[in-house]
């Protein structure tokens, strides 16, 4: 059995990513900076019959996420797919933002993936097959004020995405970036707006939905960019 990395699992897009690989067939390894967010759905995935291991690793630490692959490695076998779903955010005020968030943000966004991809990537270059994806937001596109952080870490990670493609594909590795484009339907989002519309929202399954479509295109076929948005979203 192949195993696919999920990283920065929660109740949300992570869990859905993760739902979707088992059913490819994956034994999964999700990895977040806190149990609690990736146990319960480690478990859920045990208990429908699949293999699943939660590591708890912050991806921006070079060293928690090369012993975190490795442990998944071990208990799951070669890693073949990778989701990156941790993101840094931030916003405010420029001349009153902390230059620690920018910082952060771009750590999370685009050196999360460097860590990880550099770890899994000799697996797949070893089996001949892999697959990458790289969860990315509209600010991957265009900045917008007060949002400095998250536009500088998305549109990096989008760029390490074109980079990895054009050098990986040609040897087998499949590296989508997905431009989500609308609020995501989360248990946080719901707390604060009970009464949001399901119309206006993107649910964590679509989106998962949408990556598993990718990673079933034929090599001659193949999708380096997507994006998805509610249909009452403006753009």
């Amino acid at each position: 059995m192949e195993a696919a990395i999920i990283a920065g699992v929660g109740p949300g897009t992570g869990a859905a990513l993760a739902r979707a690989f088992a059913k490819e067939g994956y034994a999964v390894g999700l990895l977040s900076r806190h149990r609690e967010s990736s146990d319960p759905v480690a478990e859920e995935l045990r208990n429908a019959g699949g293999k699943a291991l939660a590591v708890q690793a912050d991806v921006t630490d070079r060293r928690s996420v090369q012993a975190a692959v490795a442990q998944i490695r071990q208990g799951l076998g070669p890693i073949t797919a990778m989701a990156h779903n941790a993101s840094g955010y931030g916003r405010g005020d420029f001349l009153q933002m902390e230059p620690e968030q920018i910082r952060q943000s771009f750590e999370a966004n685009v050196m999360g993936a460097v860590h990880l991809a550099q770890a899994v990537i000799p697996d797949m270059l070893k089996v001949g097959h892999g697959f990458i994806s790289l969860t990315g937001a509209t600010a991957a596109l265009r900045g917008k004020a007060g949002f400095a952080p998250l536009a500088i870490g998305k549109s990096g990670l989008r760029m390490l995405g074109q980079s990895l493609a054009r050098e990986f594909h040609p040897k087998g590795i499949h590296v989508v970036h997905v431009i989500v484009d609308g609020q995501i339907d989360t248990p946080r989002l719901r707390s604060r707006e009970p009464n949001r519309s399901n119309e206006t929202v993107i649910p964590p399954s679509a989106i998962a939905e949408a990556v598993i479509s990718c990673l079933r295109q034929p090599r001659t076929g193949w999708s380096h960019e997507i994006d998805l948005r509610p249909s009452l979203e403006t753009f």
